[in-house]
């Protein structure tokens, strides 16, 4: 009796415990919004003059601003905010060694390559007048990828080893 009651117990932790989990994901819509932010910021370089970019550097400063004076008020961070859920403030050795090999990877191809890269690619995918959008939509995928990696990685390393 004490067994199927312990088994009964166990069960109904790990089914509050993965529906924790699941309410704590972030919506999709936070994904669509990263990519479309990136490809916005890569196309802006193609259609907007010199003023503009730097009408948009404004924006893009003032948003950051907007995010830090935020967290700092509320002591959390918004992406905490939006899945209702309250950060452990731990480092994840494994996801922050994966962050900095991409940075450092991303870095060394733009800083080897530059715009000729970018040109590249566009003559390829036949938009030759469009190299920074095509490489936004580049990012925008490399970047709305490693951030799902990330977070999937964290979620996973935040699961008891044993079940």
């Amino acid at each position: 009796m004490d067994e199927r009651q312990a088994a009964e117990a166990l069960a109904i932790a790990e089914a509050q415990q993965d529906r924790a989990q699941r309410a704590a994901r972030l919506p999709w819509w936070v994904y669509a919004a990263m990519f479309v932010l990136a490809v916005a910021g890569g196309a802006s370089n193609d259609f907007v003059s010199v003023n503009g970019s730097k009408l948009i550097a404004v924006f893009v400063l003032a948003a950051l601003v907007v995010v830090l004076v935020a967290g700092f008020i509320l002591r959390s961070a918004p992406l905490s905010r939006i899945r209702g859920v309250e950060s452990r403030k731990s480092l994840l050795p494994r996801v922050f060694g994966l962050a900095v090999f991409a940075d450092a990877a991303v870095t060394w191809l733009l800083l080897r390559y530059g715009t000729g890269f970018a040109h590249t690619i566009a003559n390829t995918v036949g938009l030759p007048g469009y190299p920074n959008t095509v490489i936004g939509v580049l990012c925008g995928v490399v970047f709305t990828a490693l951030f799902a990696l990330g977070q999937s990685l964290r979620t996973r390393s935040a699961r008891p080893a044993a079940r």
